[in-house]
């Protein structure tokens, strides 16, 4: 396995509430439950040596030692409507130190980009260990700026960003990148002293930049409809 000296865990957190489109964790998205799809990225990225379901769900567990992952069964406390992602995966780790197992990195897929390719997940472990970073994220560049206004009082509208009479030509704009959810990984040690999935604001933090396609993610029935439509399409362009 590459960069074996390390031990690299992925936490997939997937509860089984979801409101926005119902079981959406194992909903069948082009013939696979949508969490497959994370989880064979993660294996396939030959750089992550256990891959880690945490669910409060049975049937989700059962889905996911399918395709290879191991589960640990999430609290109740910790698998509701407001539940904050960050203290799930301080559960998921203290629950594998308690077996033994210590990893020297920590990172978090979102079940929900099922378009995040293993190459991704490779480039962002080794901006962590070769280039020194303390965490990296995923993210995208948006097609085009966006300029940016916030409302005053009464219906007055006023630009946040740049002043109208300073507004600068699109190419002299600086690139600004949007995270776009998928992936997450920072140093053990300094994700249990902060609990946060990039270590805090101090923290060195680098990214992997990913095409825009690649970076939807699934919220809605729609989006649920456009990414099968994608993969079906990647699929046929394959098999040519």
């Amino acid at each position: 396995m590459l960069m074996s000296k390390h031990r690299i865990v992925t936490i997939i957190p997937a509860r089984g509430g979801s409101k926005g489109v119902p079981r959406k964790n194992i909903k069948l998205l082009n013939g696979k439950p949508l969490i497959a799809y994370t989880i064979e990225a993660s294996l396939k990225s030959g750089v992550i040596d256990r891959v880690i379901v945490s669910t409060e769900d049975k049937e989700i567990a059962e889905v996911a030692k399918q395709y290879g992952a191991e589960v640990i069964v999430r609290p109740s406390e910790l698998a509701q409507d407001h539940s904050l992602t960050d203290p799930v995966m301080l559960h998921a780790l203290e629950e594998l130190e308690k077996s033994g197992y210590y990893p020297d990195l920590i990172s978090l897929i979102q079940p929900t980009s099922p378009l995040l390719n293993a190459e991704s997940i490779k480039i962002a472990v080794e901006a962590v260990i070769q280039r020194n970073f303390d965490s990296c994220f995923t993210a995208f560049l948006p097609g085009g700026y966006e300029f940016k206004w916030r409302h005053v009082e009464k219906g007055i509208f006023e630009r946040a960003d740049y002043p109208l009479e300073k507004t600068p030509r699109r190419q002299d704009l600086p690139k600004i990148y949007h995270e776009n959810g998928a992936f997450y990984i920072t140093r053990t040690d300094l994700f249990k002293r902060t609990v946060n999935r990039l270590g805090g604001s101090n923290a060195r933090i680098s990214l992997v930049e990913m095409n825009l396609e690649d970076s939807l993610q699934i919220d809605t029935v729609y989006d649920f409809w456009l990414i099968d439509q994608i993969l079906r399409k990647r699929e046929e362009e394959n098999s040519d």
